[in-house]
């Protein structure tokens, strides 16, 4: 019987199944050609077709990019976590408190990150596929814009919530 054997590999020495005792197939229905008679290469396509470079149109659909929608998540997440910073600036050097002023604007900069990151992942994925040549290059500037207004944006937006838990976490430790 054959059997798959390929060099230095102890676990591929199995039987054919496709082979019986007497080297047939037991599942064909005796129609089949031999392997013998067929001439060439069985992948090659069909003789009359010109030979060309592989073009992703030709397979892919090529998406257009639709930049407005991370556009406009990063332009709302840098509103949001500038009003957020600004506020709390504001409050802090008025008042003269820290704890409390950070407090209040913390839902501001929560809401600037919930827009910031999603508008931070639809751009780079933007630009993925458009290097990737799945998405035309039409959008790639607004993409890029939205990548990098979304990026300050959580930048600006994390900022105060690490500055409020490190004070909370300073306070909480030295008392």
């Amino acid at each position: 019987m054959a059997k798959f054997e390929f060099p230095n590999n102890p676990g591929t020495k199995r039987e054919n199944p496709f082979e019986d005792a007497q080297g047939e197939n037991p599942y064909s229905d005796g129609t089949s050609q031999p392997a013998e008679s067929i001439k060439g290469n069985i992948f090659e396509g069909p003789s009359d077709s010109a030979d060309r470079s592989y073009t992703p149109g030709d397979y892919e659909a090529i998406l257009v990019p639709n930049p407005k929608g991370a556009l406009g998540l990063a332009i709302a997440g840098l509103v949001l976590s500038s009003c957020g910073v600004i506020g709390a600036s504001l409050a802090i050097f008025g008042s003269g408190i820290w704890i409390s002023p950070l407090f209040f604007v913390l839902p501001l900069q929560f809401a600037a990150l919930a827009v910031a990151v999603p508008a931070l992942i639809i751009a780079s994925r933007d630009l993925r596929a458009i290097k990737a040549g799945a998405m035309t290059d039409a959008g790639r500037g607004k993409s890029r814009v939205a990548y990098w207004m979304a990026a300050w944006a959580a930048m600006l937006g994390s900022a105060p919530v690490v500055i409020y838990f490190g004070i909370l976490i300073t306070q909480f430790l030295s008392s």
